[in-house]
């Protein structure tokens, strides 16, 4: 007989499904009664729900014994907002405000980012990730003018880089934003892009990203900051070419979020050109402090001094 999770005690799941029909209740779907299996959902929250609900996996929804239903199955689309009180949980690294347009604060529900207007590109974006933010949606591609940006900011748009060499390099990535459309064109902002050298962006940064959307898989959440730095010419004559490209990566357990003396952290600073052409991102490995004295931000300004000097010295 199947048995049915419960707070105070475990009851047999005949009396749990009479309960529910008494109630009018349908919270679990029908095949529990006999034998669900991942082809009998939509979306992973379903199957997650039935394998929350019954001791010892019956229905064998979990393939890999991680405690996650389904994985296969996409994250239902169109959830609400994931909750974040501080959208900058670890500080605001250039004190950028609303108002300063050398330094503009610009705050999206998909990242957070600092604008400089003078080099019409970020200074930095960052951003969280977790699997919350995985989902169907497909690659929007939709580049196009930031609207949030305020009267006195040249606008930036995709022609400004048409001829170039360079790419459109997204610095939030679209990846990892796709539980909605809307998630996922928001990342096609062009204060979220700056000009990168195509070796850099569809090799070591890309294949960086892809490193820190597998660590969320296996368990972990992610506090993502990234930026250009330097300058070797202008697009348009309004949007600054970085010397460097440089990302930030706070590598959380996902069931416990909280920075320790231990806690890993990825901080890389690459060149901005085809010097890094058959090359790894870990080859570009340096400190926090690095990128900090390179860039003249304060990275983890909320945390003590002690664990701060404790993970920007370390070296991944």
């Amino acid at each position: 007989m199947l048995e049915l999770r419960n707070y105070h005690s475990v009851i047999p799941a005949t009396v749990f499904f009479a309960t529910l029909l008494l109630a009018g209740c349908n919270t679990l779907p029908a095949c529990v009664q006999d034998d669900c299996n991942c082809g009998d959902f939509t979306y992973q929250e379903e199957a997650q729900v039935v394998l929350d609900a019954f001791e010892g996996d019956p229905h064998r929804l979990d393939q890999d014994g991680n405690g996650r239903a389904c994985e296969s199955l996409p994250r239902q689309p169109n959830r609400a907002p994931i909750a974040a009180d501080d959208p900058l949980p670890y500080g605001n690294p250039s004190d950028a405000s609303p108002s300063d347009l050398s330094d503009l604060l610009i705050e999206k529900d998909q990242y957070t980012l600092a604008y400089s207007c003078d080099r019409g590109i970020a200074h930095w974006v960052a951003w969280r990730l977790n699997t919350d933010w995985f989902g169907p949606a497909e690659r929007n591609d939709d580049f196009r003018a930031d609207p949030d940006l305020p009267e006195g900011c040249p606008v930036v748009t995709p022609s400004d880089y048409r001829g170039s060499g360079f790419d459109r390099g997204h610095l939030a990535p679209s990846a990892d934003r796709t539980r909605s459309q809307a998630d996922n064109s928001a990342t096609f902002l062009m204060t979220n892009m700056i000009p990168q050298a195509p070796e850099n962006n569809r090799e070591v940064w890309r294949e960086l990203e892809e490193y820190t959307r597998d660590l969320v898989f296996e368990g972990h959440e992610l506090y993502i900051i990234a930026g250009g730095s330097g300058t070797q010419g202008k697009l348009a004559g309004k949007v600054t070419i970085p010397r460097y490209t440089w990302k930030i990566i706070l590598i959380l357990d996902d069931d416990n979020p909280t920075v320790t003396e231990d806690t890993p952290i990825i901080a890389v600073w690459m060149p901005n050109d085809d010097s890094v052409d058959d090359t790894d991102w870990q080859d570009y490995l340096v400190s926090v402090d690095k990128i900090e004295k390179e860039t003249g931000f304060d990275f983890f300004s909320v945390l003590a001094k002690p664990l701060q000097r404790a993970i920007e010295s370390q070296v991944y």
